[in-house]
């Protein structure tokens, strides 16, 4: 989890959502209530959360639903479903919304908390197992695990998503002129072009020694070509600041097409086969 610790609660219980987040503040976070599951989703849309913490049954969007869509928009949150109808809804039918637990009603303070101790500590050693140690982006086994939900909420909704792949070609020539701490400082400013051209909900990885993917969480048409335009302008900026040892970065994107559907590994090499044609502007 982040610094920030925050979390989002939503229930139509005000005594409930009352009793959870004084628990939540006295575990340090800061704490979002609402009793409309639509409402939820709007801020989850606007501001990133560590946790959130939802019933199933709501009006309007119910807690699977709502959970479906803000993993959409927020793949990295936590995410605890709740319920008091236990024999109707199964553990399996939330850890496939997204979820990454399930309490059922009713629960205590103490077991709420132990709860969210338990996911914290899986949490830190899920990131610790799936970032890539140089670059602080994904690794490969983190790049499996994440596009994973995105893949199956694709299939399941029928939507396309895209991966954009990008190689640095010229780490080697960068190496050989000035030695393998430079090149290493490459790859990290290569990570960190893509961290800053891409949000923090998108899956970002690094996948061979000078080898990068980025899945984005939900973007269409336009948004992809605004995207490419704005990772080009980045790498532009950077070059122009660092002459001399500018960053050479060839990069394509595969859309992946729910009607023809494909593994994430096939999309990735697709992705790869149109970055090996296309070259960034201005070169030869």
């Amino acid at each position: 989890m982040n610094q920030t610790n925050s979390a989002i609660i939503v229930d139509n219980d005000r005594v409930l959502l009352k009793m959870i987040k004084e628990g939540l503040m006295q575990e340090g976070y800061r704490c979002e209530t609402f009793t409309s599951s639509k409402a939820a989703l709007e801020l989850v849309r606007e501001t990133p959360f560590d946790i959130m913490v939802t019933d199933i049954v709501m009006p309007g969007l119910d807690g699977f639903e709502l959970t479906e869509n803000a993993k959409k928009l927020r793949p990295e949150m936590t995410v605890i479903i709740m319920t008091g109808f236990i024999d109707d809804f199964s553990y399996d039918r939330a850890l496939d919304a997204g979820a990454s637990d399930f309490i059922k009603k009713p629960f205590t303070l103490k077991e709420m908390k132990m709860k969210l101790r338990q996911l914290a500590l899986q949490e830190s050693l899920r990131e610790a197992s799936i970032s890539d140690e140089l670059t602080g982006v994904c690794n490969r086994k983190g790049f499996s695990v994440l596009t994973e939900q995105q893949l199956k909420l694709a299939r399941r909704y029928k939507k396309g998503i895209f991966a954009l792949y990008a190689v640095l070609d010229n780490v080697g020539d960068i190496e050989d002129a000035s030695g393998i701490k430079e090149a290493d400082q490459a790859l990290i400013d290569t990570a960190g072009i893509l961290k800053a051209t891409f949000r923090e909900a998108d899956v970002i990885a690094r996948i061979g020694r000078n080898e990068f993917v980025v899945v984005p969480a939900a973007l269409e048409g336009d948004d992809v070509k605004m995207a490419e335009d704005l990772l080009q302008m980045n790498l532009d900026r950077y070059n122009v600041k660092k002459a001399g040892r500018e960053l050479i970065v060839d990069y394509g994107i595969a859309y992946y097409d729910p009607d023809n559907p494909c593994s994430i590994e096939e999309l990735v090499s697709q992705a790869n086969k149109t970055a090996r044609r296309k070259k960034a502007p201005g070169r030869a």
